[in-house]
């Protein structure tokens, strides 16, 4: 599979490079945003590579981050997938809103509720994350 975005924040296990069992240390969070790389789907275990670094997660933490075949595609074998390095767009039925929000601020700035924490943007075309899984920053400063 060509590399990919994900549509929300996920967590995973670092794998050992060489033998890719997962290590001995907490999940790690790949964030709303990240691109992932050399996506492998055995039965309910999802490996890929995040900036160079190989993780896995169960299959179902991975569903809604990514477009994953679905059972009947996983069936029907690669000859009814798209070519190698083609992949094929996700069907909407309407396009997806993001409501932005001023913030007060000594710079024009807006923030925009996204999975994993906020987007943020400027009039001028800038783009940045604030990760923030629960929403909990009120948009001021620390203090």
């Amino acid at each position: 599979m060509p590399k990919q975005s994900l549509n929300k924040s996920i967590t995973a296990k670092k794998l050992h490079r060489r033998t890719m069992n997962p290590l001995p240390e907490p999940e790690a969070t790949i964030p709303f945003g990240g691109i992932i790389d050399k996506l492998q789907i055995k039965a309910d275990w999802v490996t890929f590579e995040y900036l160079s670094e190989p993780y896995g997660c169960k299959r179902d933490m991975m569903q809604g981050a990514i477009a994953l075949p679905n059972d009947e595609e996983e069936a029907a074998g690669e000859s009814a997938a798209a070519p190698a390095g083609v992949s094929t767009p996700a069907t909407v039925s309407e396009p997806a809103k993001l409501q932005f929000q001023a913030l007060s601020s000594t710079v024009r700035l807006s923030r925009a509720k996204v999975p994993g924490g906020w987007l943020l943007a400027t009039p001028q075309g800038g783009i940045g994350f604030y990760p923030d899984a629960r929403h909990e920053w009120n948009g001021e400063s620390a203090e």
